[in-house]
């Protein structure tokens, strides 16, 4: 069965689960559910309005979280109405209201401690942060519920809980709409139709009998596993060297006596549930967190406050997270932001050389981009995601470090990038985070971290 419009479908079912990989669904069901009442929504795009709020810059996120006036999880979740507004940004729609007397059944859904609500919002992980606007949702008591890939950035037993939590509101009764980029996520018992072509066509396969089981693989300290081979001979040079690193905001620890050392030709993977400070891990690496000064690390062969160059340490690695592309305020051309990448800044700040943009052309190609002119602005989301990965390859990087990068790829992307990250390795070394069971086979280390509190 196929319908041509999204208001079609819902004329049809009551609720309804879309598989859409391209992201390209997302539009008519903004447009169908604009006009109803008590419409409660979480998505990326929300989570991206407060991030753009609360932390505008790169490093502000971690120098401004000593600020008094920031944004508290509580002033979210409980104010009886809630603008975000901060000094960099005012917006004069306020959120719906909550019902403060369901909060704790919200964080129990949402599998969170009540000492969250004391953290700041520019303090959260992308993991935690979805968790929150997840957990408020019920606290809105909707007509109408949006998830639009609820389960992107969420560590296994989250998204577990969240996949019972989604079907119990459909058993409710309540009107749930959910977009889904993999189709190992679609639930059980809502209806569901593959976005292809312009329209929506129902699911051909079984759905699943039931949701995930909650199991918690999660570890108590730090732990190393060896996933292969590396390359002995590059393996000499010692890339990053970190003794004791602790990391605390306020009486909030995130990373607590981490002593690790990466060598050139090892490739980690980087695992463990939201929280557990792997951002910030990354952040360190990067030369992007004022704590790094108060800690024992080597940072490719360069103390911080003793030799460090931020710049030049940056110039050398090559970095993607899904915030990335926010910090785009300039509509640049695929070449363009594909370019940026030979340097260490976000804008275009000199005119590439021709080999470079013969690569960067190559490389638009391989992915499946023809028009090496089209805007980066006008891209899905998860195509803007695949330049960016491509984008901070480039060099090639002697470090590339990807902070969930499969976040939002449906399984051909994901192909590609891991057959770019396997030609890649034998000569850049490669960081990645990961909430999922899933990475090229050039990875040989693996790092588990914990939730400290």
């Amino acid at each position: 069965m196929k319908y041509a419009s999204f208001e079609s479908l819902m004329a049809k079912v009551g609720q309804v689960q879309i598989l859409d990989p391209n992201m390209d669904a997302d539009s008519q069901v903004a447009e169908f559910l604009k006009d109803k009442e008590n419409v409660s929504t979480a998505s990326e795009a929300m989570q991206k309005k407060i991030r753009r709020a609360v932390t505008p810059f790169w490093q502000e996120r971690y120098v401004s979280m000593h600020g008094e006036e920031a944004l508290h999880v509580s002033d979210l979740m409980t104010s009886p109405k809630f603008f975000l507004q901060t000094e960099h940004y005012v917006d004069d729609t306020p959120f719906p209201a909550t019902d403060p007397s369901k909060l704790d059944e919200a964080f129990e859904i949402a599998g969170l401690s009540k000492n969250m609500l004391e953290r700041k919002l520019m303090s959260l992980s992308n993991g935690e942060l979805r968790r929150i606007l997840l957990a408020r949702i019920w606290m809105e008591n909707p007509k109408w519920a949006y998830f639009n890939d609820p389960f992107g950035g969420l560590d296994p037993e989250y998204r577990a809980r969240l996949a019972r939590t989604i079907v119990n509101f459909a058993d409710t009764g309540l009107k749930v709409v959910v977009r889904l980029i993999r189709e190992d996520e679609l639930l059980p018992k809502i209806p569901a139709f593959v976005f292809e072509n312009g329209e929506f066509v129902e699911y051909a396969k079984p759905l699943p009998e039931k949701c995930p089981d909650v199991e918690s693989n999660e570890v108590k300290t730090y732990e190393f596993e060896n996933l292969g081979e590396a390359d002995a001979e590059r393996g000499k040079e010692i890339l990053f060297d970190l003794k004791n690193v602790c990391v605390r905001f306020g009486d909030t620890e995130i990373i607590k006596n981490l002593t690790w050392q990466v060598r050139a030709g090892e490739h980690w993977v980087v695992m463990g549930p939201n929280g557990a400070g792997k951002s910030t891990l990354l952040a360190m690496l990067s030369a992007d967190h004022p704590q790094m000064y108060n800690n024992d690390m080597v940072l490719l062969g360069e103390r911080p406050g003793h030799g460090l160059n931020i710049w030049e340490h940056k110039d050398k690695i090559g970095f993607f997270s899904p915030e990335l592309a926010l910090h785009y305020k300039e509509d640049l051309t695929l070449m363009q932001v594909l370019c940026t990448g030979y340097s260490s800044s976000l804008a275009v700040v000199r005119e590439p050389l021709w080999n470079e943009k013969e690569r960067a052309r190559n490389w638009l190609k391989e992915f499946g981009f023809d028009d090496p002119n089209a805007s980066f602005n006008s891209l899905s989301a998860s195509d803007k995601r695949i330049v960016l990965i491509a984008r901070a390859a480039i060099k090639p990087p002697k470090v590339l470090i990807l902070d969930e990068p499969t976040q939002g790829l449906d399984a051909a992307p994901r192909e590609k990038l891991f057959d770019l990250l396997q030609f890649l390795s034998g000569v850049t070394s490669i960081i990645f985070v990961s909430h999922y069971d899933e990475w090229p086979s050039c990875m040989n280390r693996m790092l588990r971290m914990p939730r400290i509190q």
